[in-house]
């Protein structure tokens, strides 16, 4: 069995965060960019588990994921994640990155996170002016979340109707 070099990988769970018709982003200065909200996923905690204490910490908002996020078949629990990617992050060596959609409860009014950083709400027309300016896999994910649950809105109203 071939050996995994576990010693540049984090492992980390983030989430697009989306109130109406924006979504939250949280200003990495490490970075110097817009990133979703998230962090390391601690030991003995699920990707969902670090999602719901990282967005807690960092902003103190409660959400709900917006999809089924996981299923049992069997003895095997399925996750499903908006996705799954390797981010190539300089100060971090490479991030396993599990990203979320997830929307707002109630009171989404935030600016600031747990260490005073910024955060935005950006709807789809600031994104759009931003994109050259934005790590492209954030950029799509924000824009992705924005239309995933403008979707689901349009799906909600036509059952109601």
């Amino acid at each position: 069995m071939g050996e995994i070099n576990w010693k540049d990988k984090c492992w980390v769970s983030t989430i697009y965060l989306v109130d109406k018709d924006k979504v939250l982003l949280s200003w990495n200065k490490n970075m110097n960019t817009w990133i979703p909200v998230g962090g390391h996923i601690d030991f003995g905690e699920t990707p969902e588990e670090a999602a719901i204490r990282e967005v807690k910490e960092e902003t103190n908002l409660d959400f709900d994921f917006l999809f089924d996020n996981s299923q049992i078949l069997g003895n095997s629990r399925i996750i499903k994640p908006y996705r799954f990617q390797i981010d190539n992050v300089p100060h971090h060596n490479h991030h396993m990155n599990f990203v979320f959609i997830g929307k707002c409860k109630n009171n989404c009014l935030v600016n600031k996170t747990d260490e005073n950083e910024k955060l935005k709400w950006f709807t789809k027309e600031e994104l759009l002016k931003l994109e050259s300016s934005m790590i492209k896999s954030v950029w799509q994910g924000a824009i992705d979340a924005i239309k995933f649950t403008q979707e689901q809105q349009s799906l909600n109203n036509q059952e109601e109707n």
